[in-house]
């Protein structure tokens, strides 16, 4: 009876040892699978992030091309160098420069009869800002001190202000008034 008791227990010892080798072995498993679970989740979201950098770079890309003051930086860069030098040929340039002279010119002309400020002119002067690309942030900021500038000093001088003359008149009207009290 010892003895079958002690190969009872050389057995239930041996399928301990079996029993406790597969849980290491599921455990080993079980655990190389969440490895590599999580190595697959570390490698999608690596991928998720290079294509959002992907994306953010392709769109700051297409933004610039969009931008106008990039197509005339192109637009100028194209344009072939001017050679070193004198050139017996006429300038190009100053034809170009004398127009915007005259255009320039004749506009400052039409504008001597508008007011100095007026809506037109601050319109027109936002529009040519919008135009030639400035931020709309500056733009707000240049409209802003534009809108403080009524008139310019030659014209400011000209005029006398109502005010002024009220109250000229009232001073007069006063000393008036002082000058019969002491005299009577």
């Amino acid at each position: 009876m010892a003895e079958e008791l002690d190969d009872i227990g050389r057995e239930t010892a041996a399928i301990m040892r079996q029993m406790l080798q597969l849980a290491t072995l599921v455990a080993l498993r079980t655990r190389e699978r969440g490895q590599k679970e999580a190595e697959a989740r570390v490698k999608v979201t690596e991928a998720r992030v290079k294509e959002v950098r992907e994306r953010q770079l392709r769109e700051a890309r297409e933004a610039k091309a969009r931008d106008p003051r990039n197509l005339e930086l192109s637009r100028v860069l194209e344009r072939a160098p001017l050679e070193k030098g004198i050139s017996l040929e006429k300038d190009r340039f100053a034809e170009h420069a004398n127009a915007a002279r005259s255009q320039a010119q004749a506009s400052a002309a039409s504008r001597s009869i508008l007011r100095y400020d007026s809506t037109e002119r601050r319109s027109a002067l936002a529009q040519h800002l919008e135009r030639i690309g400035v931020a709309p942030e500056l733009a707000a900021v240049r409209m802003l001190m534009e809108v403080g500038q009524a008139e310019p000093a030659s014209e400011a001088v000209r005029k006398v202000p109502e005010d002024t003359k009220r109250a000229g008149q009232v001073r007069e009207i006063e000393a008036r008034g002082l000058v019969r009290t002491r005299s009577s």
